[in-house]
C-alpha cells in the first residue's frame, strides 16, 4: 500500500510533543513494520486550524491524482484542528479518493460511519483543546505585560533582559533616540532630515522619515508599555526605564501635530479655489476644497471639488467641479458688470418720492408692531397673578413674544437703511464705475487678487445640485453703503 506521510508543527504551541524530525522518524519506522510503501513525504509549520496549508494543499492534490492510497500521521490533529465546515469538506476529499488515515492508535475510514463518528470527536476534542490553549496563551501574556513585561521584539533602543522580561536601554541606542528627540524638538529638522543624520548609527535597520516618526510617537521611550493583547488594552506606566523625559516627549507630540495640522491646511490652501469659504450647497451647509483621481487615457487625473467634508444630516452628499464652479463664477461677474439693467437699478437706488413713501409706510406698520408686542409683554404678569396662566404657559409666551421683538427690530433696521437709501441724492458714479471696470477685468488677475476683488464685492455664492450658480452680489453705491444683486450663471 503506498501512503504520504504528514508533519506538522505549529508555532502557536509552547509544548511540541514532536518535532518535525521526530514525526517522520516516527512514521517511516510505523510504515517500515506495515510493509507499507512512502510515496511522500509532506512538512508544515503552521496552525492546524488554518485550512489551506503549503503541506496540506500538495497532499490533497497527490490524493486527487491518484497517488496515494492512504495517509499516516502521529495523531490526528496533526492533519487537521479544523472548524466544523473545513473538516467536513477534508472528509469529503477523504471519501471521494477512498483514502484511509492512519495514526499510532488506529485507523480512520471516513466511508465507515462509526469510524467517521469517532474521528468526529476526536476532532472536537482538538478544537476544543485548541481554544482552551489559545484562552490560556492571552491570559499568560496579558499577565506579563501587565508585569511589565515587553513581549515580541524589542524597540530600537533596547534589549530584552532574559531574567525578568522587562526592557533595558541600550546605551549606544539610547543615545540615538535622545539626539532623535532633541533635533525634532528644536524645530529646525524634520523627520526626513533627522533620518538622513542619524542613518549611519543605525546599521540594522532601514531609516526612514517613518522609522524617525514611529520612534517619535512611541510611548515606551518614556518608560510606558502599551499593548493589545486579546480584546484588551492594556497600559502600564514606568515599567521599564526611560530614555527621554516626559515633557521631552511630550513636546515632540505636540510639534508633530502641530506640523500635521499645518500641513494639512498647506494642502487645503494648494487647492483653494476662487470662492472657497463662501461657497455654500443649496441645502445651506459650507461646501470645502477638496481632490480626487479619475482614471483617463491619459492615466491618472487629478480633480478638485467643492464637496461637504462631512457626510451632511440630510444625506446631501453633493460635489462639484471647481474648475467649472469659479468659471461660472467669473462669468456671471463679467455680466454683471456689462449689464446695463444692473447699473439703472443701481442708478434708481438714488432714490425717487414713490420709494420714499413706500419706506416711510413700511417703518410706520412696523413700529406699530412693536407697539404692540410691548403691551401683549407688559399683560403678561396680570394674567399670571390672578391664576388664568401657570408658569409654564407664562414662559413659553415671553419667549415666543422675545423672538417676535427681536424679528421686528431687525426689519426696521433694514426699513430705517432703506429710507435713508432712498432720501439719498444721488450715487457715486465715479465708485460704480471702477467697481465694474475691475470685476470686468477679474479673468486677467491672479488667484489671490481674483480672490480679494470677489469677497470685496460679494458676500455669498450658492450652487445648486445641477452647478447652477446664484451670486449674492454686493454693488458699493457709496463708500460703506452695499446694494444686494443675485445674478446666476449655469
Amino acid at each position: 500500500m503506498r501512503v504520504a506521510l504528514y508533519c506538522r508543527i505549529s508555532t502557536d504551541e509552547d509544548l511540541q510533543r514532536y518535532s518535525l524530525v521526530n514525526q517522520e522518524e516516527v512514521l517511516r519506522r510505523l510504515a517500515a513494520s506495515r510493509g507499507w510503501e512512502v510515496a511522500a513525504i509532506f512538512r508544515d509549520r503552521t496552525s492546524g486550524s488554518n485550512a489551506s496549508r503549503p503541506g496540506l494543499d500538495a497532499l490533497l492534490d497527490l490524493l486527487a491524482e491518484g497517488g496515494a492510497d492512504a495517509v499516516a500521521v502521529t495523531e490526528q490533529d496533526r492533519l487537521s484542528r479544523l472548524e466544523e465546515v473545513p473538516w467536513a469538506i477534508l472528509k469529503q476529499t477523504f471519501r471521494d479518493t477512498a483514502t484511509k488515515l492512519y495514526t499510532l492508535s488506529g485507523e480512520y475510514d471516513f466511508g465507515n460511519e462509526d469510524q467517521e463518528f469517532t474521528a468526529d470527536i476526536l476532532a472536537l476534542i482538538d478544537r476544543r483543546r485548541r481554544k482552551t490553549v489559545v484562552r490560556q496563551m492571552v491570559r499568560g501574556r496579558a499577565a506579563a505585560a501587565k508585569r511589565g513585561e515587553w513581549l515580541g521584539k524589542p524597540p530600537f533602543g533596547y534589549r530584552r533582559n532574559p531574567e525578568t522580561g522587562h526592557l533595558q536601554p541600550i546605551p549606544e541606542e539610547a543615545a540615538v533616540v535622545r539626539d532623535i528627540f532633541e533635533l525634532y524638538t528644536s524645530g529646525l529638522l524634520g523627520t526626513a532630515r533627522i533620518a538622513e543624520l542619524v542613518k549611519d548609527r543605525i546599521n540594522t535597520r532601514s531609516v526612514s522619515f517613518s522609522f524617525v516618526a514611529d520612534l517619535l510617537k512611541n510611548p515606551v521611550y518614556v518608560g510606558d508599555l502599551c499593548a493589545r493583547i486579546g480584546a484588551e488594552d492594556i497600559a502600564v506606566p514606568g515599567a521599564h526605564e526611560a530614555i527621554v523625559t516626559r515633557e521631552r516627549w511630550q513636546a515632540a507630540n505636540r510639534l508633530m501635530q502641530a506640523r500635521a495640522t499645518d500641513y494639512k491646511r498647506a494642502m487645503l490652501a494648494g487647492v483653494s479655489g476662487l470662492v472657497t469659504g463662501m461657497i455654500y450647497c443649496e441645502c445651506g451647509e459650507l461646501l470645502s476644497p477638496s481632490t480626487g483621481s479619475k482614471w483617463t487615457r491619459a492615466g491618472y487625473t487629478t480633480y478638485h471639488y467643492y464637496r461637504h467634508l462631512r457626510k451632511h444630516r440630510h444625506g446631501c452628499k453633493a460635489a462639484h467641479r471647481m474648475d467649472r464652479v469659479d468659471h461660472a463664477v467669473r462669468q456671471a461677474l463679467a455680466d454683471l458688470a456689462a449689464c446695463p439693467e444692473v447699473a439703472r437699478k443701481i442708478l434708481r437706488r438714488a432714490g425717487t418720492p414713490r420709494e420714499v413713501e413706500a419706506a416711510k409706510a413700511r417703518i410706520q406698520d412696523i413700529e406699530a408692531r412693536l407697539n404692540r408686542l410691548r403691551q401683549a409683554e407688559e399683560r403678561l404678569l396680570p394674567l399670571y397673578l390672578s391664576g388664568d396662566w401657570d408658569r409654564k404657559q407664562l414662559d413659553a409666551q415671553k419667549r415666543q413674544i422675545a423672538r417676535d421683538l427681536a424679528a421686528q427690530a431687525k426689519a426696521l433696521a433694514e426699513a430705517q437703511l432703506k429710507l435713508r437709501l432712498a432720501q439719498s441724492e444721488a450715487v457715486d458714479l465715479d465708485l460704480v464705475a471702477d467697481a465694474f471696470a475691475v470685476v470686468a477685468d477679474i479673468g486677467t488677475l491672479a488667484l489671490p487678487e481674483q480672490q480679494a476683488v470677489l469677497r470685496g464685492l460679494a458676500s455669498r455664492v450658492t450652487v445648486s445640485k445641477e452647478c447652477a450658480i446664484t451670486l449674492t452680489a454686493m454693488i458699493p453705491v457709496r463708500e460703506q453703503t452695499f446694494v444686494d444683486y443675485r445674478v446666476q450663471a449655469g
